[in-house]
Protein backbone atom coordinates (compact mmCIF):
# COMPACT_ATOMS: atom_id res chain seq x y z
CA UNK A 1 0.00 0.00 0.00
CA UNK A 2 1.30 3.46 -0.79
CA UNK A 3 1.77 5.73 1.61
CA UNK A 4 1.11 9.38 2.07
CA UNK A 5 1.99 11.83 4.26
CA UNK A 6 -0.78 15.68 3.85
CA UNK A 7 0.70 19.07 5.42
CA UNK A 8 -1.18 21.78 5.89
CA UNK A 9 0.84 25.16 6.64
CA UNK A 10 -1.25 28.30 7.22
CA UNK A 11 0.75 31.50 5.93
CA UNK A 12 -1.75 33.70 8.25
CA UNK A 13 -1.41 32.53 11.98
CA UNK A 14 0.76 34.57 14.31
CA UNK A 15 -0.07 37.62 12.30
CA UNK A 16 -3.17 39.23 14.19
CA UNK A 17 -4.00 42.15 16.28
CA UNK A 18 -2.70 40.41 19.48
CA UNK A 19 0.98 41.79 18.68
CA UNK A 20 -0.54 45.44 18.57
CA UNK A 21 -2.36 45.02 22.33
CA UNK A 22 -0.45 42.37 23.79
CA UNK A 23 3.28 41.42 23.52
CA UNK A 24 2.93 38.05 21.30
CA UNK A 25 5.47 36.78 19.45
CA UNK A 26 5.80 37.13 15.18
CA UNK A 27 6.71 34.13 13.36
CA UNK A 28 7.21 35.33 9.97
CA UNK A 29 6.86 33.04 6.84
CA UNK A 30 10.40 32.89 6.30
CA UNK A 31 10.34 30.64 9.60
CA UNK A 32 7.67 29.07 8.49
CA UNK A 33 9.47 27.77 5.46
CA UNK A 34 12.08 26.43 7.27
CA UNK A 35 10.11 24.43 9.56
CA UNK A 36 8.18 23.00 6.69
CA UNK A 37 11.60 21.87 4.97
CA UNK A 38 12.51 20.33 8.22
CA UNK A 39 9.21 18.22 8.64
CA UNK A 40 9.30 17.27 4.71
CA UNK A 41 13.23 15.65 5.29
CA UNK A 42 11.27 13.95 8.58
CA UNK A 43 8.54 12.50 6.90
CA UNK A 44 10.84 11.56 3.92
CA UNK A 45 13.05 9.75 6.49
CA UNK A 46 10.42 7.52 7.42
CA UNK A 47 10.44 6.17 3.89
CA UNK A 48 6.68 7.22 3.14
CA UNK A 49 5.47 7.27 -0.59
CA UNK A 50 4.29 10.43 -1.30
CA UNK A 51 3.67 13.89 0.72
CA UNK A 52 1.02 16.27 -0.32
CA UNK A 53 1.25 19.81 0.77
CA UNK A 54 -2.02 22.39 0.50
CA UNK A 55 -1.66 25.56 -1.94
CA UNK A 56 -1.64 28.77 -0.19
CA UNK A 57 -0.72 32.88 -1.45
CA UNK A 58 2.75 32.58 0.02
CA UNK A 59 3.55 29.42 -1.83
CA UNK A 60 4.90 27.97 1.00
CA UNK A 61 5.14 24.63 -0.15
CA UNK A 62 6.85 25.24 -3.50
CA UNK A 63 9.53 27.75 -1.60
CA UNK A 64 10.38 24.63 1.23
CA UNK A 65 11.02 22.78 -1.85
CA UNK A 66 13.06 24.61 -4.00
CA UNK A 67 15.11 25.41 -0.74
CA UNK A 68 15.32 21.37 -0.13
CA UNK A 69 15.86 20.53 -3.91
CA UNK A 70 13.74 17.19 -5.19
CA UNK A 71 17.01 15.22 -6.02
CA UNK A 72 17.51 15.19 -1.85
CA UNK A 73 14.15 13.40 -1.45
CA UNK A 74 13.47 9.85 -2.08
CA UNK A 75 9.40 10.49 -1.45
CA UNK A 76 7.01 12.03 -4.18
CA UNK A 77 6.41 15.15 -2.79
CA UNK A 78 4.17 17.60 -4.63
CA UNK A 79 1.89 21.02 -3.75
CA UNK A 80 -1.85 19.89 -4.39
CA UNK A 81 -3.51 21.33 -7.53
CA UNK A 82 -6.95 22.79 -5.63
CA UNK A 83 -8.85 26.02 -5.91
CA UNK A 84 -7.48 28.49 -3.28
CA UNK A 85 -9.85 31.29 -1.75
CA UNK A 86 -6.69 32.39 0.52
CA UNK A 87 -9.49 32.03 2.94
CA UNK A 88 -9.50 29.39 6.13
CA UNK A 89 -11.85 27.51 4.00
CA UNK A 90 -8.52 26.22 2.32
CA UNK A 91 -7.54 24.64 5.25
CA UNK A 92 -10.86 22.54 5.45
CA UNK A 93 -10.39 22.07 1.69
CA UNK A 94 -7.50 20.57 1.71
CA UNK A 95 -7.70 18.55 4.65
CA UNK A 96 -11.09 17.15 2.68
CA UNK A 97 -8.84 16.09 -0.46
CA UNK A 98 -6.30 14.46 1.68
CA UNK A 99 -8.77 12.09 3.21
CA UNK A 100 -9.96 11.70 0.06
CA UNK A 101 -6.90 10.93 -1.79
CA UNK A 102 -5.81 8.58 1.59
CA UNK A 103 -3.01 9.92 3.54
CA UNK A 104 -2.31 8.71 6.66
CA UNK A 105 -1.38 11.86 8.66
CA UNK A 106 -1.66 15.22 8.47
CA UNK A 107 1.10 17.45 9.58
CA UNK A 108 -0.73 20.76 10.47
CA UNK A 109 1.23 24.26 10.64
CA UNK A 110 -0.63 26.61 12.52
CA UNK A 111 -2.80 27.75 15.35
CA UNK A 112 -5.91 26.40 17.18
CA UNK A 113 -8.19 28.44 14.23
CA UNK A 114 -6.31 26.01 11.74
CA UNK A 115 -6.71 23.14 13.56
CA UNK A 116 -10.22 23.58 13.91
CA UNK A 117 -10.62 24.03 10.15
CA UNK A 118 -8.93 20.76 9.25
CA UNK A 119 -10.57 19.14 11.54
CA UNK A 120 -13.73 20.01 10.17
CA UNK A 121 -12.88 17.36 7.42
CA UNK A 122 -10.20 15.56 8.30
CA UNK A 123 -12.14 12.38 9.90
CA UNK A 124 -10.41 9.67 11.33
CA UNK A 125 -7.43 11.31 9.72
CA UNK A 126 -4.46 10.88 12.85
CA UNK A 127 -3.18 15.14 13.10
CA UNK A 128 0.41 15.90 14.08
CA UNK A 129 -0.66 19.88 15.03
CA UNK A 130 2.36 22.18 15.56
CA UNK A 131 1.81 25.38 17.00
CA UNK A 132 2.79 28.83 14.68
CA UNK A 133 -0.03 31.29 16.15
CA UNK A 134 -1.17 33.07 19.31
CA UNK A 135 -2.85 31.74 22.45
CA UNK A 136 -2.01 28.00 21.53
CA UNK A 137 -3.75 25.40 23.49
CA UNK A 138 -4.33 22.34 20.24
CA UNK A 139 -0.95 22.39 18.67
CA UNK A 140 2.22 21.92 20.08
CA UNK A 141 5.83 23.46 20.54
CA UNK A 142 8.23 21.27 18.99
CA UNK A 143 11.01 20.58 16.62
CA UNK A 144 10.06 20.23 13.11
CA UNK A 145 12.38 17.65 12.33
CA UNK A 146 10.99 15.26 15.04
CA UNK A 147 7.29 16.12 14.17
CA UNK A 148 7.92 15.06 10.68
CA UNK A 149 9.54 11.12 11.82
CA UNK A 150 6.25 10.92 14.06
CA UNK A 151 4.39 11.66 11.01
CA UNK A 152 6.15 9.48 9.12
CA UNK A 153 6.22 6.62 11.16
CA UNK A 154 2.38 6.78 12.01
CA UNK A 155 1.03 7.11 8.38
CA UNK A 156 2.77 4.25 7.67
CA UNK A 157 1.45 2.44 10.81
CA UNK A 158 5.24 1.28 11.70
CA UNK A 159 3.74 1.21 15.58
CA UNK A 160 0.18 0.43 16.93
CA UNK A 161 -2.05 3.05 16.80
CA UNK A 162 -3.65 2.81 20.45
CA UNK A 163 -0.32 3.51 21.87
CA UNK A 164 0.04 6.84 19.94
CA UNK A 165 -2.92 8.16 18.98
CA UNK A 166 -5.66 9.86 21.41
CA UNK A 167 -9.07 10.87 20.49
CA UNK A 168 -9.53 14.74 21.65
CA UNK A 169 -12.68 16.28 23.04
CA UNK A 170 -14.73 18.90 21.01
CA UNK A 171 -17.53 21.12 21.31
CA UNK A 172 -20.47 20.81 18.84
CA UNK A 173 -22.10 24.39 17.94
CA UNK A 174 -26.41 23.69 18.06
CA UNK A 175 -28.64 26.46 16.04
CA UNK A 176 -32.10 25.36 16.61
CA UNK A 177 -31.38 22.08 16.82
CA UNK A 178 -28.54 21.37 14.49
CA UNK A 179 -25.04 21.32 14.26
CA UNK A 180 -23.75 24.10 12.47
CA UNK A 181 -19.84 24.39 13.35
CA UNK A 182 -17.27 23.93 15.94
CA UNK A 183 -14.96 24.31 18.38
CA UNK A 184 -11.55 22.33 19.72
CA UNK A 185 -10.59 24.46 22.79
CA UNK A 186 -13.48 26.99 23.37
CA UNK A 187 -16.26 28.86 22.65
CA UNK A 188 -16.69 32.09 23.99
CA UNK A 189 -20.23 34.11 24.17
CA UNK A 190 -18.93 37.96 23.48
CA UNK A 191 -21.47 41.10 24.22
CA UNK A 192 -20.93 42.44 20.79
CA UNK A 193 -23.38 42.69 17.37
CA UNK A 194 -20.91 42.05 14.93
CA UNK A 195 -17.95 39.98 14.02
CA UNK A 196 -15.35 42.39 13.53
CA UNK A 197 -11.48 41.94 13.45
CA UNK A 198 -11.31 38.02 14.60
CA UNK A 199 -9.09 37.41 17.58
CA UNK A 200 -10.55 38.29 20.69
CA UNK A 201 -8.32 40.64 23.18
CA UNK A 202 -10.85 42.86 25.16
CA UNK A 203 -11.72 40.99 28.13
CA UNK A 204 -15.06 43.51 29.29
CA UNK A 205 -16.61 41.87 26.17
CA UNK A 206 -16.74 38.39 27.28
CA UNK A 207 -19.65 36.41 29.14
CA UNK A 208 -19.76 33.20 28.60
CA UNK A 209 -16.74 30.32 28.18
CA UNK A 210 -16.92 26.56 27.45
CA UNK A 211 -13.76 25.12 27.55
CA UNK A 212 -12.65 21.19 26.53
CA UNK A 213 -8.86 22.42 28.54
CA UNK A 214 -8.31 24.49 30.97
CA UNK A 215 -4.62 24.56 32.09
CA UNK A 216 -3.05 27.08 34.28
CA UNK A 217 0.10 27.14 31.94
CA UNK A 218 -1.43 28.32 28.41
CA UNK A 219 -2.84 31.38 27.58
CA UNK A 220 -6.14 32.69 26.35
CA UNK A 221 -9.77 32.28 27.98
CA UNK A 222 -9.01 28.52 28.98
CA UNK A 223 -6.36 29.87 31.63
CA UNK A 224 -9.04 31.82 33.57
CA UNK A 225 -10.81 28.03 34.44
CA UNK A 226 -7.77 26.54 34.74
CA UNK A 227 -6.36 28.43 37.46
CA UNK A 228 -9.70 27.67 39.62
CA UNK A 229 -9.57 23.47 38.57
CA UNK A 230 -7.06 22.35 35.72
CA UNK A 231 -7.96 20.25 33.40
CA UNK A 232 -6.22 18.58 30.46
CA UNK A 233 -6.77 16.44 26.85
CA UNK A 234 -6.60 12.94 29.01
CA UNK A 235 -9.81 14.21 31.17
CA UNK A 236 -13.17 13.19 30.36
CA UNK A 237 -14.50 16.91 31.30
CA UNK A 238 -15.16 19.97 30.11
CA UNK A 239 -15.98 23.32 32.19
CA UNK A 240 -18.30 26.29 31.86
CA UNK A 241 -17.77 29.72 32.84
CA UNK A 242 -19.75 33.00 33.19
CA UNK A 243 -17.72 35.81 33.63
CA UNK A 244 -19.19 38.85 35.58
CA UNK A 245 -18.73 40.76 39.16
CA UNK A 246 -19.05 38.01 40.95
CA UNK A 247 -17.43 37.75 44.58
CA UNK A 248 -14.89 34.98 43.10
CA UNK A 249 -12.01 36.85 41.52
CA UNK A 250 -8.85 34.59 40.03
CA UNK A 251 -5.29 36.09 37.92
CA UNK A 252 -5.38 34.32 34.92
CA UNK A 253 -2.86 35.29 31.43
CA UNK A 254 -5.16 36.30 29.15
CA UNK A 255 -2.58 37.69 26.39
CA UNK A 256 0.95 37.63 26.07
CA UNK A 257 2.23 39.51 28.97
CA UNK A 258 -0.79 40.21 29.84
CA UNK A 259 -2.23 39.28 33.25
CA UNK A 260 -5.87 40.24 34.60
CA UNK A 261 -8.05 39.90 37.29
CA UNK A 262 -11.14 38.28 36.37
CA UNK A 263 -14.38 38.19 38.43
CA UNK A 264 -16.53 35.16 38.15
CA UNK A 265 -20.22 34.28 38.59
CA UNK A 266 -20.68 31.00 38.31
CA UNK A 267 -19.00 27.93 36.80
CA UNK A 268 -19.17 24.35 36.60
CA UNK A 269 -17.70 20.88 35.28
CA UNK A 270 -18.99 19.69 32.51
CA UNK A 271 -19.49 16.09 31.61
CA UNK A 272 -19.79 14.39 28.06
CA UNK A 273 -22.89 15.14 26.43
CA UNK A 274 -23.73 18.03 28.76
CA UNK A 275 -25.09 21.40 26.96
CA UNK A 276 -24.82 24.93 28.09
CA UNK A 277 -27.16 27.77 26.62
CA UNK A 278 -26.12 30.79 25.16
CA UNK A 279 -28.10 33.03 27.40
CA UNK A 280 -26.43 36.39 26.34
CA UNK A 281 -28.45 37.72 23.06
CA UNK A 282 -27.80 39.20 21.01
CA UNK A 283 -24.07 38.22 20.94
CA UNK A 284 -21.17 36.63 18.91
CA UNK A 285 -19.28 33.30 19.39
CA UNK A 286 -15.90 33.38 19.21
CA UNK A 287 -14.58 29.58 18.46
CA UNK A 288 -10.86 28.86 19.29
CA UNK A 289 -10.22 32.01 19.51
CA UNK A 290 -11.94 33.73 16.53
CA UNK A 291 -15.05 35.12 16.16
CA UNK A 292 -17.23 33.22 13.77
CA UNK A 293 -21.24 33.17 14.23
CA UNK A 294 -23.47 35.96 15.05
CA UNK A 295 -26.42 35.35 17.80
CA UNK A 296 -29.52 37.02 17.06
CA UNK A 297 -31.96 37.08 19.63
CA UNK A 298 -34.89 34.79 18.31
CA UNK A 299 -31.61 31.82 18.05
CA UNK A 300 -31.84 29.20 20.39
CA UNK A 301 -28.03 28.19 20.19
CA UNK A 302 -26.40 25.56 22.85
CA UNK A 303 -22.67 24.03 23.46
CA UNK A 304 -22.46 20.68 23.95
CA UNK A 305 -19.31 18.80 24.53
CA UNK A 306 -18.55 15.70 22.93
CA UNK A 307 -15.69 13.12 22.73
CA UNK A 308 -15.48 12.59 19.30
CA UNK A 309 -13.20 15.72 18.07
CA UNK A 310 -9.66 14.73 15.69
CA UNK A 311 -7.51 11.98 16.73
CA UNK A 312 -3.73 13.10 17.41
CA UNK A 313 -0.23 12.17 17.09
CA UNK A 314 1.43 11.82 20.36
CA UNK A 315 4.73 13.03 19.05
CA UNK A 316 6.98 11.41 22.05
CA UNK A 317 5.45 8.20 22.19
CA UNK A 318 5.62 7.64 18.81
CA UNK A 319 9.02 8.37 18.61
CA UNK A 320 9.85 6.57 21.90
CA UNK A 321 8.13 3.28 20.21
CA UNK A 322 9.59 3.27 16.89
CA UNK A 323 13.02 3.33 19.09
CA UNK A 324 11.62 0.51 20.84
CA UNK A 325 10.98 -1.70 17.62
CA UNK A 326 14.20 -0.71 16.43
CA UNK A 327 13.28 1.72 13.49
CA UNK A 328 16.23 4.01 14.15
CA UNK A 329 19.03 0.80 13.85
CA UNK A 330 20.56 0.06 10.57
Amino acid sequence: MVSKVGIIANPASGKDIRRLVAYASIMDNNEKTSQLRRIIMGIDATGVDQILIMPDYYGLGQRALDGIGRKKLNARVRVMDMPVTYTSEDSTRAAELMRKRGVGCIVTLGGDGTNRDVAKKSGDIPLVPISTGTNNVFPVMVEATIAGLAAGIAARKLVDDKDIIKIHKRLAIIKNGREIDMALIDAVVLNQLFVGARAIWELPEVRQIVCTRAEPTNLGMTAIGGNLCPIGPDDAQGMYLQLGDGHLKVKAAILPGVIRRVGIEEWKLLEPGDEVAVSHKPSVIALDGEREITVKDTDEIKIRLQHDGPPVVDIEKTIRAAVAQGFFKD
